[in-house]
């Protein structure tokens, strides 16, 4: 045990991995998340950072429409997709990345999401206090100080296994941030540089000075024993975790896992349109990300339809499910939205600040559009 707590619930693996491979730093919580759901692997706790950079996309985001793809291969900046929803992000070694993988019956895990990001966040909150830091929980998912966010955070399931990562800023590249992102224009890009620099802020800029990495990860771990009612072992990856990682490995750059999120296959090539067909896409900001929709509709009914952004949605399968179940439902806002809402009972869609009705009223805007 790395710090005592006045009860324990559970034992937990700690693997404080330090500096890995960037590739790695997203393949390892899905991996180990495989392997509580196989049998393989103990609930874990790692503690990481990429020893070069990279840019992680969210599950459910259109890497195409969100990632300047070929400045990144001129850069040599890694690009992937993660398992989990929220946004396109640069991360590098000024972060310090926790990733918190376990059971989703786990004692230890709330089920609604709202309770499990107010009970795991409550560690890295209290972390960026002792260092003078006034951070607070934000929802969905967000720590603040002072309206800015200085940690991203996000959840997903895969399996049995309930996922956390989140970040502690320590410092952040905000100009190579504004450069991995696909805009416009220059002109925008500046906008946004601006924006980030408004409402986000790191551990330097807060106090001036840059801390010891290893004084706030041995914090933050001591925090967790405290916070989840823990005690971890530090533990290493067995050779069924080794194998399985560079098993993955290779779906982790192949082009289909980072486009598979797409509406290309809506593009002109493959959509007929006619007196009774046309293609439409639309966006909306919900409280929980952007929501983006490329839909086709022939004779008033919805034959395909792609839902992507920047959200979060548990299980992260439903939403082909969801698409599914969408196709061959009349165009009409009320038949959408029945048809959404009976899908969230029957897969169990727990998508925190994106409603039914979110989703519902960019379909209705894709072909306001058309």
């Amino acid at each position: 045990m790395i710090r005592s707590c006045t009860m324990t619930l559970e034992t937990w693996r700690l693997l404080d991995l330090g500096a890995i491979d960037p590739l790695e730093t997203q393949i390892i919580y899905d991996m180990v998340a495989q392997g509580i759901t196989e049998g393989e692997s103990q609930n874990t706790i790692i503690i990481c950072w990429p020893a070069e950079p990279l840019v992680s996309v969210g599950y459910f985001q259109e890497i195409e429409k969100d990632i300047d793809l070929e400045f990144c291969r001129e850069n040599d900046i890694v690009v992937t997709r993660r398992v989990i929803g929220g946004g396109g992000v640069y991360l590098d070694d000024g972060q310090l990345f926790y990733q918190l993988i376990g059971r989703v019956d786990s004692p230890t895990t709330p089920k609604p999401i709202d309770a499990y990001y107010r009970k795991f966040l409550k560690a890295p909150v209290q972390a960026y206090r002792n260092l003078g830091i006034e951070a607070e929980f934000r929802p969905v998912n967000d720590i603040q100080v002072n309206d800015k966010k200085i940690s991203g955070n996000g959840a997903g399931d895969v399996g049995d296994a309930r996922i956390l990562t989140g970040n502690m800023i320590l410092d952040f590249d905000f100009e190579m941030m504004v450069k991995v992102l696909r805009v416009p224009s220059e002109k925008f890009r500046d906008k946004i540089y601006k924006s980030l620099k408004d409402r986000m802020s790191t551990i330097l800029l807060e106090t001036g000075s840059m801390p010891e990495k290893d004084e706030v990860k041995m914090d933050l771990i001591g925090l967790y024993e405290e916070t989840l009612g823990i005690e971890l072992e530090k533990g290493e990856l067995s050779s069924w975790e080794k194998s399985r990682m560079l098993e993955l490995r290779p779906k982790y750059k192949s082009d289909e896992w980072l486009h598979w999120r797409s509406g290309g296959r809506l593009d002109a090539r493959t959509v007929r349109i006619s007196a009774t067909a046309s293609v439409g896409t639309a966006s909306h900001k919900a409280e929980g990300g952007l929501i983006r929709v490329t839909a086709e509709e022939v004779e008033n009914e919805i034959k395909e339809i792609v839902i992507s952004g920047d959200f979060f949605m548990l299980p992260s399968t439903a939403i082909g499910a969801l698409e599914n179940n969408l196709k061959g439902t009349t165009l009409s806002k009320d038949a959408i939205l029945e048809k959404i809402k009976e899908s969230y009972t029957e897969f169990d869609i727990d998508s925190p600040g994106v409603k039914p009705e979110d989703i519902a009223d960019t379909i209705e805007l894709a072909f306001e559009q058309r």
